[in-house]
């Protein structure tokens, strides 16, 4: 079944309460943050389940099991449209995925790796698997499938995996990581996809492959701009915006109390980002990560961009008054207007 069959088969109505969505999965991710900096004895796989993705924070490890929730959603190709995410258009239009098709079987399972896309920022991997028989995502020995880069696994700021069940013996597998440190690994990577008892059958299953960063215009700005709250409490500074082929990416430095690090109630704010031509960039056109320990350094992630504006708008939102995102408090002080000027 080639990837046109897979889009016409699992095209449907799809009725998704995004407002719930993104507010149960900001909430779970700030939790698993939190536990991730205070139990350092838990291993790496802290899972945040919503509607549309699993959410992990500075984890390449990601469970085959936990997709139960996301049956219903599918997550291939063209169908990452339907839900706004950050790179598909360009994806699809520019041609930006690299055809991996390289895969290892064993046990009744094959797992393919399809496709895989890498501009020194975000990493984004497709991956099928087709059983022999039927496939189940409910299983009893829940196990487990780890992306590595260069040997290392994926530090990265902002990461997902979601799992949709195409026919009764193949389930598509996707993961997109945006990376701690941008350009960290430079224009070639060593990618590995390790599975481990996957779908209720035990065995390892390992795919190995080299992928070239996307070639295209990469344009770095470092604003110096910078607010402050009238208490003096909350410091947001821009560090660095940096537009390339699969995202915008703006890295921020909140400061705050440190006495909030040691008993652990930092902030993790929205963000509403408005271009100069008047675009607004929230909800499912913006992301939220956090690169390294605690909330410090913020990173923001917005769809990729054709050409540079002149200018963005960053707000920042305070989201622990009220559930309601329609009616959220914008933090005064904290509004950054940063200007784009070329070298």
């Amino acid at each position: 079944m080639n990837n046109k069959e897979l889009h016409e088969y699992i095209i449907d109505e799809i009725d998704v309460p995004v407002d719930k969505l993104m507010a149960r999965e900001k909430a779970a991710m700030l939790q698993a943050k939190r536990r991730r900096i205070t139990d350092r004895t838990v291993k790496r796989s802290l899972l945040a389940a919503c509607g549309l993705c699993l959410t992990i924070l500075g984890s390449g490890f990601f469970s085959s099991g936990a997709a139960k929730a996301l049956s219903k959603v599918p997550v291939i190709g063209p169908i990452y449209e339907q839900f706004s995410d950050i790179a598909s258009e360009k994806i699809q239009n520019d041609q930006l995925a690299s055809v991996i098709d390289k895969q290892d079987s064993r046990n009744g399972l094959t797992m393919t790796v399809k496709d895989a896309a890498y501009d020194g920022g975000r990493l984004i991997v497709t991956v099928a698997y087709e059983g022999e028989k039927q496939v189940s995502l409910e299983e009893e020995t829940v196990g487990f499938t780890n992306i590595t880069i260069n040997g290392r696994e994926v530090e990265a700021a902002i990461g997902s995996s979601g799992q949709d069940m195409i026919t009764p013996s193949m389930i598509i597998e996707h993961h997109q990581f945006t990376l701690t440190n941008y350009d960290e690994f430079g224009d070639h990577i060593d990618v590995s996809v390790q599975g481990e008892n996957l779908f209720g059958l035990k065995g390892k299953w390992k795919v190995d492959f080299p992928l070239e960063k996307i070639k295209g215009d990469i344009h770095e700005f470092y604003p110096e701009v910078k607010g402050q709250t009238k208490d003096n409490k909350y410091t947001l500074a821009t560090d660095k915006i940096t537009f390339s082929e699969l995202s915008t990416r703006i890295d921020l430095t909140l400061d705050y109390p440190v006495e909030m690090d040691k008993n652990d109630t930092w902030p993790w704010f929205d963000y509403i980002v408005i271009d100069d031509k008047g675009n607004i960039y929230d909800r499912l056109k913006l992301q939220v990560g956090i690169a390294g320990e605690y909330g410090r350094k913020v990173v923001l992630v917005l769809p990729p961009m054709d050409k540079v504006p002149k200018s963005l708008t960053i707000k920042t939102i305070d989201n622990t008054l009220t559930d309601d995102v329609e009616n959220r408090d914008e933090i005064e002080g904290l509004e950054l207007f940063v200007p784009l000027i070329p070298k």
